[in-house]
């Protein structure tokens, strides 16, 4: 993987254990779509991350996945 700035590792980190939670780690590791997604993710411009329970940041992503037009 790439180098990252601190700040965006602690992003992507953050988007790739909601995916891990959701769909297992050995799923994740072999889904390059996901790195690719964690990692837009972890640059956007948005500064706010998804707040509430683990079950509400996961839907969050999944919901977001969906929207940008991932898939599993």
């Amino acid at each position: 993987m790439m180098e990252m700035e601190p700040h965006i590792k602690e992003r992507y980190d953050f988007a790739m254990s909601a995916f891990s939670r959701m769909y297992g780690v050995n799923r994740v590791k072999s889904t390059e779509e996901i790195f690719i997604f964690c990692r837009k993710w972890a640059e956007t411009e948005e500064q706010t991350i998804p707040l509430g329970t683990l079950t509400e940041v996961d839907f969050y992503f999944r919901d977001l996945w969906e929207i940008w037009g991932g898939y599993l």
